[in-house]
């Protein structure tokens, strides 16, 4: 079950540069969408200054995407993932949302969607670019 990482929810916008290579994404076979990529897609809309209502209607039409495609949603969040994010962001350096999502893959198979380079960084991860030229 790979696990998509946030930039993928973001390019499901079809202004986004990358959003051909998204909709081809959502066709993995097996591909989740974690709660972390969620959690940090609302996290980064509130921080351009999103209101509530504006952050739940794009999450409201993050699902209908979603679920018209047959994606699911992985339901990651506990202690276990915690402690492991901690580890990775730590012994990897990445960043605290990248270590959320690489936690989260790992719980899962360990396998992301992402044109982001600093998934490389952790030996246990395989990374599908999001993207055919990264």
């Amino acid at each position: 079950m790979p696990a998509a990482d946030t930039e993928l929810l973001f390019a499901l916008n079809p202004n986004d540069r990358k959003h051909s290579a998204a909709l081809k994404a959502l066709t993995i076979n097996g591909l989740r969408v974690p709660d972390t990529a969620i959690l940090e897609f609302q996290v980064v809309l509130r921080s351009r200054g999103k209101k509530a209502g504006e952050v739940a209607s794009a999450v409201e039409s993050l699902r209908y995407i979603l679920e018209g495609k047959g994606v699911k949603e992985a339901h990651t969040i506990n202690t276990h993932l915690i402690i492991k994010q901690a580890e990775i962001e730590e012994k990897y350096g990445l960043t605290y949302f990248d270590s959320l999502i690489a936690a989260s893959t790992l719980k899962l198979d360990g396998v992301v969607v992402s044109d982001d380079e600093a998934f490389n960084k952790v030996p246990s991860l395989k990374r599908i670019p999001l993207t055919p030229d990264t």
